[in-house]
């Protein structure tokens, strides 16, 4: 199974969007759609390590679409160009697993994940059941 829970990695549920911006619809054709599949920013150095998984959280939708694998050490050196300030930490990533459109996408409960869990977080863990569950619900959905 090419998504299963890597030995001895983590898995997390990675927040984009805040407050004051949501991801539109089809979050693969804006300005940096695509990008966000090459990186992922962070407010501060993460704990995310090569081969970590993440999946994709629209915080404006409360929705989980796409899986990414961390491929690369958190730097500051390679700021997310949309807001350098508001996210100097990034990850580079490789996709997975992708919904392109948001309103097709599965609600984070899905996930057996509150949203409310996500409440002033960029990133919270997962456990292998809530990453297993989260692959389930794209997967029934996503390329």
């Amino acid at each position: 199974m090419p998504h299963a829970v890597p030995v001895s990695r983590t898995c997390w549920l990675k927040a984009l969007g805040h407050a004051r911006w949501s991801l539109p619809d089809a979050w693969l054709e804006d300005e940096g759609g695509l990008a966000r599949l090459r990186r992922t920013g962070f407010p501060r150095r993460p704990r995310i390590a090569p081969g970590d998984r993440l999946v994709y959280y629209a915080s404006g939708w409360r929705a989980i679409f796409a899986v990414v694998e961390a491929v690369g050490e958190p730097t500051d050196a390679a700021p997310v160009a949309a807001d350098p300030r508001r996210w100097p930490w990034t990850v580079e990533v490789e996709p997975l697993l992708v919904i392109p459109l948001l309103h097709a996408a599965p609600p984070v409960e899905a996930a057996g994940v509150m949203p409310r869990s996500m409440s002033q977080q960029s990133h919270i863990r997962l456990t292998p059941a809530q990453y297993e569950r989260a692959v389930e619900a794209i997967g029934s959905v996503g390329l």
